[in-house]
């Protein structure tokens, strides 16, 4: 965006940024598909599922800070998303522990 147009960019990511960004985000991918074994049908386990869950933390905040520019927000902005990030995949993680241990009929 041209300034002239009257949108700041002073604030928005480079072109090497996202670049960058969109690098990890497949190094991420490739690592959720090697930890998600993809061509298997066989159940993950819970080390597995949270390590998926850990990549996908990781895919979230790169998304959340360089193509949405929460780094750019207020520091209460980041810690509530990051927050919020964290406790949806806890509780994903806990749901996926307790009905591995049968504790939810199928």
């Amino acid at each position: 965006m041209s300034k002239s147009a009257g949108h700041p960019s002073h604030n928005l990511p480079s072109r090497r940024a996202l670049l960058a960004a969109w690098a990890i985000l497949m190094a991420l991918t490739v690592g959720t598909m090697l930890a998600g074994h993809v061509t298997s049908s066989r159940s993950l386990g819970l080390a597995w599922t949270a390590a998926l869950l850990a990549i996908s933390w990781a895919k979230a905040r790169t998304i959340l800070s360089v193509y949405l520019n929460l780094r750019a927000a207020p520091r209460g902005w980041q810690s509530g998303f990051n927050g919020a990030l964290i406790f949806l995949l806890l509780l994903l993680l806990g749901l996926y522990a307790i009905g591995a241990a049968g504790l939810i009929p199928r």
